[in-house]
């Protein structure tokens, strides 16, 4: 086997292993869209402005465990958005361009010797396919990683609501026991 087949094979491979890539980052982000939808839901049950600190008598709202589920959801909202975009199909994400056979029927490239033959082969898969197939996976590599710290920010938010509300009656009780 030549060296030139080796660089053939070894480039059909490159194209397979990025494709491969670029489906686990497709199921990444569906797993990232999808515990973003259970976490929404499981976010609307936390304390928002319906939590209130007794102090002396009188009742004062939480403001924070307000802005705080606010902001946690405006997060989940761009976290969701960022993984639709990174799913979203764009001309670039279908495998880059392939060479139909009709064109590799034609005089230019059927009356070729072999070695050129594959050698324009491999020339216009790296730039075609291999190139857009790389660039397409580092983007959306990009867009999970931007969704998922957004998701990340998004929960931390909502866990710090819940341990403002669970806090909400200690400081009311610190709040009763200060001198009048």
């Amino acid at each position: 086997m030549t060296n030139i087949k080796l660089t053939y094979e070894y480039c059909l491979n490159s194209i397979n292993q990025l494709s491969g890539e670029l489906d686990k980052i497709n199921t990444k982000l569906a797993v990232l869209l999808t515990f973003s939808g259970v976490l929404v839901n499981f976010g609307k049950d936390l304390p928002s402005s319906s939590v209130f600190i007794n102090c002396t008598s009188t009742y004062y709202p939480c403001p924070a465990c307000y802005l705080l589920k606010f902001v946690a959801y405006s997060f989940f909202i761009i976290a969701i958005a960022i993984g639709l975009r990174g799913l979203a199909a764009t001309s670039s994400t279908r495998n880059g361009k392939i060479i139909l056979p009709e064109q590799l029927l034609s005089d230019d490239w059927n009356r070729a010797e072999e070695e050129i033959y594959l050698i324009s082969l491999i020339q216009y898969l790296e730039k075609e396919t291999l190139l857009e197939l790389e660039k397409m996976r580092n983007k959306k590599e990009n867009i999970f990683s931007l969704a998922s710290f957004s998701l990340g920010i998004a929960v931390m938010l909502l866990c710090l609501d819940e341990i403002l509300s669970i806090s909400i009656p200690v400081l009311g009780n610190l709040c009763l026991n200060l001198p009048h």
